[in-house]
């Protein structure tokens, strides 16, 4: 429960005992005559003061709060003043135990209101309590030294209301931040003991295939071709491991802050580079490119924009092991250069598309259990991208290939012409 509803239940606990208690006094015998139709006349407000706050604080409608909570607060305590005055004024003035009742309008504009609202308020109180209390009787010097010290406790009670009001919303915003950090820490600490239990996975893997396969070859006496066999797979978890412990440091630089070296590039013909380099490690794939030459250049790092480039097309190409297309265009949309490479490979599915570009994140699915790879390469493409400034977007269907769109920002002045 927030402050505003423990304050306004507070309130509405003191006026449930209070208005009955005070209907129960003006009943028992006094020295002093009172008007008892004007005691009614408060007690009936304080309750009407009472529920439209509560109205206004705890039945928000959909258009937010049922009642804005300056305007109708701060009229209905100028109302409520209004009759606490006159109250006064024909229950025999300050004297009068009504005269306290003149002393909630302040206190509650203190505690509700802002300071600034809160002094209008209780401003407003002091002239209309003076208005009604001058005419009484005739002024004196020590009526009007009455007057002073009354005036004095309408100030001084508003603003202590409002420091400690402001003091109480300081401790729950306090305590609220220090719960709201303590369960940043929670989780801090659950990623990091996750991120390291992940690696360690990941790094003991192609360790434990090396150290197997060398220890069965420096053993074991075995044909030719199973040796060559053997080789080739202690190879292949090697590069695996430099992969990974490539990637994990690149991650890592780019999350300390990566600084980018940035400079005009022509972001089709950085593509086109690419594409002509990957098209001569495939034999399955049939890449192409395609988009308008003539586009504005990118003010960009060029290697980790070549970077991205290469982990897009890498993905492309792992996740479509039957070979088929791989599309590569760029374009010009609005204040962007997109850069989109489409495959025809496995695809993914929906429920897994929210979270592909997450750490170590790749499908259990059966298609993708023998295809290698560390599961950070999606990652940081994200990462320099938005480093970049721009974003990256993912669309797919299983079965049917996916698209990956990169969208970088054009920058002002740098949109010259290559």
């Amino acid at each position: 429960m927030d402050l505003s509803r423990r304050l306004a239940g507070l309130f509405t606990v003191t006026a449930v005992i209070a208005i009955p208690a005070a209907a129960f006094l003006i009943h028992l015998p006094h020295a002093q005559k009172m008007d008892h139709s004007m005691l009614y006349v408060v007690l009936a407000l304080l309750s009407l003061f009472v529920l439209v706050y509560n109205l206004g604080l705890l039945y928000p409608s959909k258009h937010g709060r049922l009642f804005p909570r300056i305007p109708p607060f701060f009229m209905g305590l100028a109302v409520y003043d209004l009759f606490a005055a006159v109250a006064v004024l024909f229950g025999g003035g300050s004297s009068s135990s009504l005269y306290y009742a003149a002393l909630l309008g302040p206190t509650a504009a203190g505690i509700c209101l802002e300071l600034t609202p809160a002094l209008i308020n209780t401003s407003l109180m002091a002239v209309l309590y003076l208005g009604v209390t001058l005419g009484a009787e005739p002024l004196t010097v020590v009526r009007l030294q009455d007057l002073a010290f009354d005036l004095f406790y309408f100030y001084l009670i508003c603003v202590l209301a409002n420091r400690m009001a402001l003091e109480l919303r300081r401790m729950e915003q306090s305590r609220q931040e220090v719960a709201v950090l303590g369960d940043f820490i929670r989780r801090l600490e659950k990623t990091k003991s996750d991120y390291v239990s992940i690696v360690s996975h990941e790094i003991r893997t192609p360790l434990t295939s090396i150290q197997g396969f060398s220890e069965i070859l420096a053993t074991k006496d075995m044909e030719p071709e199973k040796r060559e066999e053997f080789y080739r797979i202690i190879l292949t978890e090697s590069e695996r491991l430099s992969r990974l412990i490539t990637n994990l440091l690149n991650l890592s630089r780019i999350e300390a802050g990566l600084e980018l070296n940035r400079e005009l590039v022509n972001v089709p013909e950085l593509v086109l580079e690419e594409v002509e380099f990957f098209r001569a490690q495939t034999e399955i794939h049939q890449l192409s490119y395609s988009g308008s030459r003539d586009i504005p250049a990118v003010y960009a790092d060029p290697e980790r924009l070549r970077q991205v480039v290469k982990n897009l097309l890498s993905n492309a190409i792992k996740y479509s092991p039957e070979g088929g297309p791989v599309e590569v265009k760029t374009e010009l949309e609005g204040k962007y250069v997109t850069i989109s490479v489409s495959d025809r490979g496995i695809g993914i599915p929906p429920e897994e598309l929210p979270r592909v570009f997450e750490r170590f994140r790749r499908a259990e699915r059966e298609e993708v259990v023998g295809i290698s790879g560390t599961g950070l390469g999606l990652t940081i493409v994200k990462h320099l991208v938005e480093l970049h400034g721009g974003k990256i977007t993912v669309q797919s269907e299983p079965g049917r290939g996916s698209t990956f769109t990169v969208y970088l920002p054009l920058r002002g002045s740098q949109e010259t012409r290559i």
